[in-house]
């Protein structure tokens, strides 16, 4: 066959899958595992928008979906909520399991309609305390100061 000599990642998978039969020892666990490799990729490149989001989680299943993005670092959690959501809260997604669960709100839809409902910034009233400009901006205490005797 034709399709084991082909050169190329897909054309390998599509190969992988076509034969299945004859590579038994490839169970659903190991095509699991090289789908959850391709759907943490997908999540962490950038590009990646809340459809293209919702379209992968159906497109590979719940599970492999859920495992992985519970995998995800904090780190690359952050990036993705923000990457969903350019107007969360750093504090929203602090961490990775807070950051995984506001990923599963926007996906929802639900973080889009609590952010219309929430209300809008106050205004800074005119009761703050003047500053005092007469301070030095660029005061420097440190080790210099403690040579050179100033």
């Amino acid at each position: 066959m034709s399709a084991l000599t082909a050169t190329g990642g897909a054309n390998a998978l599509a190969a992988l899958l076509g034969n299945r039969d004859r590579f038994g020892k490839l169970a659903d666990k190991d095509f699991a595992a090289a789908a959850g490799l391709l759907v943490r990729k997908l999540m962490i490149s950038a590009g990646q928008t809340k459809d293209d989001m919702v379209f992968l989680r159906d497109a590979v299943g719940q599970d492999i979906f859920e495992s992985e993005l519970k995998s995800l670092s904090a780190y690359h959690a952050r990036l993705l909520a923000r990457r969903l959501d350019k107007t969360v809260d750093d504090y929203e997604v602090s961490t990775a399991g807070a950051a995984a669960a506001h990923i599963r709100k926007v996906m929802s839809g639900e973080a889009i309609a609590s952010e219309a409902a929430a209300p809008a910034e106050i205004p800074p009233s005119d009761d703050t305390p003047p500053t005092d400009d007469d301070t030095p901006k660029n005061t420097y205490f440190g080790r210099k100061s403690f040579r050179t005797g100033n």
